[in-house]
């Protein structure tokens, strides 16, 4: 009698052990699952602020709205905005390329004394959610060289 118990007691905690190590087991798997989307939503963040800024640095570079666009290499649609299309790493996505991420940019203009303030809405969007806005403005001289 004194053997079945032991023998009782050893099938109790090897069935608690493997209960532990499952839950165990499937907390890690969770929080794994977790960091990866974390790292997932984290990379594409990056690459969209990194896209957004290269074309404000664009707007900083160029002379007029129109030689923005060019610098840009953006195509103007319906509604007057810029769009252009970028892979997955942050590249400029050639058109055969299906866009990992479309840039927008809604351009405002405001007449000053001198020259004309020039705002630009940049809202970086992957295929189902705007990932970052950027606004920045620029002022364009009506006399260049003053």
């Amino acid at each position: 009698m004194h053997k079945s118990r032991r023998g009782a007691a050893f099938y109790v905690e090897t069935i608690l052990l493997v209960l532990f190590l499952l839950l165990s087991l499937t907390v890690l798997a969770r929080m794994l699952g977790t960091a990866r989307q974390l790292s997932r939503e984290a990379r594409q963040l990056s690459c969209a602020v990194r896209i957004a800024q290269d074309a404000a640095e664009q707007l900083a570079a160029s002379d007029s709205r129109e030689d923005f666009a060019v610098l840009l290499g953006a195509r103007q649609t319906e509604d007057g905005t810029l769009a252009r299309a970028y892979n997955a790493e942050g590249a400029p996505a050639a058109d055969a390329i299906p866009a990992a991420y479309t840039l927008l940019c809604r351009l405002e203009e405001t007449a000053q004394p001198h020259g004309v303030l020039l705002t630009a809405y940049f809202t970086v969007c992957n295929d189902s959610e705007a990932l970052y806005e950027l606004e920045t403005q620029k002022y364009f001289c009506a006399q260049p060289g003053k």
